[in-house]
């Protein structure tokens, strides 16, 4: 027999047997500590009580050994104001007073501090053998009964292992694997004790978190039951060709039973194939991720459809034109219209006007116009005739060339208004006829009138017609134009090139993403030529539980998420000072803090979100409404919105209610009601409310309302 061991007693195992028979489970209670009788001794089957009693209490734990399932182990904490003694045998009591097992205990002082200068807790674990150790009940009273530090640690991993964000992974798969052994995942040699996330199993039960052993693998310790996989888990993964530095998350909705449910991982953030460059063009996926880039060199490159092709532009300018380039038209005013030019003789540019450029061929250069210059026709205080062009009545004047006055050979004679008579030695032969009556020949200009002028004709026989009133020609001043363009841009040639550049400078390309979770002076990195924010106040807590009977119910109230701004900046970013409002603190049995403001510099806030109220402690309770929403966010070019407001009571009074479930953000939902005696659960989104506490009836607690989640400041920079 082993020094120090553990026996059932004759009296226990008779106590055993007969619950057995009864079909009732062995109810374990208590352990006493003795000093032997003031030394060690070898305790017997046949033993009814310790040799001398020190000291008694209520067992603190008492389970399964893992790798031995008939093994009991039992433990207990001595307190340190007891003490005083030696401890050398050991008894654990049924509900009933009988010694079931016996302990001999290795020789321990257990001292105190009033007596031994130093005190201490003393803590005992003891290990014994039973037929069935299923049927074995732990009897504790939980009120004087303290936790063992291996229970804490457990109890700490098991509910930490609840939580949505898990422990890094080294790998993820890249396709199905068949879980067993060590094996080469995206490019890494895994070995035993590797943790590794499967996305991609033929069966999507089979996703998950798992470790890698020898033989088969298991779940991790912190995914491993349907509590520990929950809706909204995340992991990083941190090696990989394809899935390195890359973060998971799990879409799969509630409720998940594992090994059963398919579970469905995306990528929220990581490598997606596309390279590091600068790209014209992008793809971007539903988190912001570019997953293709391109460069192209055309509007239909960029997916432009509502435009025209370039020679397409150039055939409906031409079209649109009425008059082509060269044509000359007169204007009453001395601004030419856009498109044309005044024939003034004056020198002009061909690379600023190349289609008339071309089109009059240097046809009136005069030879000091200079290189890469033309020149203009005159037709200042000149009329413009037709040219002759083979008819033969102007021969030998060539287009673009001035003709001089002339009068055809003629006489005048005049008539003498005091004797009434012609004088036939009177005659006027051509030229300035003023003051005298004048023939009309064919080919006259005409021209506007004037109506007060009386004129006498003379017929080829003397005779003096008199026709009344006549019209004396005149003639309009006018500025002569030439078309010298089609179109306003660039003069008839449309630079594609150009344009495309304008659409570049009008869109922008997007470079990164920024997300700011605490106060700093924004600096936009390099190429930033505008920017996108967004920004949500930090949300409110949600309300606490206040009871002091056991007939009463309180439940508080869920938080108001915080407003919300979005919109652009393109000029005057950087040193803005950003401030991320803070989620209002939950407070015990009373109405928790509200949200805090979040801002970027004086351009745009958005309040924090309101507090959820405090249930009435009354019974039946007080139903409450929503908690108030946040106040308006303002300065957003595009969006300025309130927070939403939080969940109120729900349920029947006294037989069933939960507590109020905080208010969502834009970036996801506000904390879960409570359905049973807890207090609120804190928020996990940006900017959404804290859940209500509930303290249900026969529980009367005073209980917590849930933290509002911090605020956040996301900024995309574009180009």
């Amino acid at each position: 027999m082993a020094d120090y061991y553990t026996l059932l007693t004759n009296a226990g195992i008779a106590y055993e047997t007969a619950c057995k028979a009864a079909g009732l489970p062995i109810k374990l209670s208590q352990i006493s500590v003795g000093d032997g009788g003031g030394s060690v001794y070898n305790p017997a089957a046949t033993a009814t009580a310790l040799k001398r009693e020190v000291w008694r209490g209520p067992l603190n734990a008492l389970f399964q050994d893992e790798k031995n399932p008939s093994w009991l182990l039992a433990e207990v904490t001595i307190p340190p104001e007891v003490g005083g003694w030696y401890v050398r045998e050991a008894g654990i009591w049924t509900d009933t007073g009988v010694l079931y097992a016996i302990v001999k205990y290795p020789e321990s002082f257990k001292p105190v501090l009033a007596t031994s200068g130093s005190g201490k807790e003393f803590y005992i674990r003891s290990i014994f053998e039973t037929s069935n150790a299923s049927l074995v009940t732990l009897l504790i009273d939980d009120t004087v009964v303290k936790a063992t530090r291996a229970w804490v640690m457990s109890y700490l991993a098991e509910e930490l292992g609840k939580l949505d964000g898990k422990q890094s992974v080294r790998v993820a798969a890249t396709g199905n694997l068949v879980l067993n052994g060590a094996q080469q995942i995206d490019g890494v040699a895994v070995v035993a004790g590797d943790r590794v996330l499967l996305t991609t199993q033929t069966l999507a039960k089979d996703n998950g978190l798992w470790v890698v052993a020898n033989g088969a693998w298991v779940r991790t310790t912190d995914a491993n039951t349907s509590a520990k996989v929950t809706p909204g888990l995340t992991v990083m993964v941190e090696e990989g060709t394809a899935n390195g530095d890359s973060l998971w998350h799990l879409t799969t909705n509630g409720p998940i039973t594992l090994d059963a449910t398919a579970l469905t991982f995306e990528m929220l953030a990581g490598r997606t194939g596309i390279q590091p460059g600068t790209y014209k063009s992008l793809t971007v996926d539903k988190y912001g991720r570019a997953t293709g880039g391109a460069n192209p060199e055309t509007l239909a490159g960029f997916g432009i459809k509502d435009t025209y092709t370039k020679p397409e532009i150039e055939a409906l300018i031409a079209k649109a034109s009425a008059l082509p380039v060269g044509a000359i038209v007169a204007f009453p005013v001395d601004t030419p219209p856009p498109g044309f030019l005044e024939l003034d003789n004056s020198v002009k540019s061909s690379a600023v006007y190349p289609d008339l450029s071309a089109y009059l061929a240097g046809k009136y250069n005069k030879g000091d116009e200079g290189v890469g210059n033309f020149r203009l026709p005159e037709s200042r205080g000149e009329f413009l005739r037709g040219w002759d062009h083979g008819r033969g009545v102007d021969a030998g004047r060539d287009i673009g060339t001035f003709q001089g006055e002339a009068f055809k050979a003629h006489n005048h004679r005049y008539f003498d208004d005091t004797a009434a008579t012609f004088d036939p030695a009177g005659v006027w032969q051509g030229g300035n006829i003023n003051g005298a009556p004048a023939s009309i020949s064919a080919g006259a200009f005409l021209s506007g009138v004037d109506s007060g002028t009386t004129m006498q004709l003379v017929n080829a026989g003397n005779t003096v017609n008199t026709g009344g009133t006549e019209t004396r020609p005149r003639n309009l001043a006018v500025m002569w134009c030439i078309k010298a363009w089609n179109a306003p841009v660039n003069q008839g040639v449309i630079d594609v090139a150009a344009l495309v550049d304008e659409v570049r400078k009008a869109s922008g390309r997007y470079l990164r993403t920024r997300v700011i979770k605490a106060n700093e002076v924004y600096q936009s990195g390099p190429g930033t030529g505008k920017i996108k924010y967004r920004l949500v106040g930090g949300g409110g807590a949600g309300g606490g539980a206040f009871s002091t009977t056991s007939a009463q119910l309180s439940a508080g109230c869920g938080g108001a998420s915080g407003a919300y701004a979005e919109g652009w900046l393109t000029q005057g970013f950087d040193g803005l000072q950003v401030t991320v409002g803070k989620g209002g603190a939950g407070a015990l049995a009373a109405i928790g803090g509200n949200g805090g403001r979040t801002s970027l510099g004086s351009v745009a806030a958005a309040p924090g979100g309101g507090a959820g109220g405090l249930a009435a402690n009354v019974a039946p309770p007080l139903y409450l409404g929503q908690s108030p929403n946040s106040e308006r966010a303002t300065g957003g070019s595009t969006i300025n919105a309130s927070g939403k407001g939080g969940g109120g009571v729900n349920g029947p009074v006294l037989t069933f209610c939960t507590s109020g479930e905080g208010g969502a953000s834009v970036f996801g939902a506000g904390a879960s009601p409570r359905g049973q005696t807890t207090e609120g659960e804190n928020a996990f989104s940006p900017g959404s409310g804290g859940g209500g506490a509930l303290s249900r009836p026969s529980c009367p607690v005073n209980l917590k309302g849930g933290d509002g989640a911090d605020g956040v400041v996301i900024i995309e920079e574009w180009t």
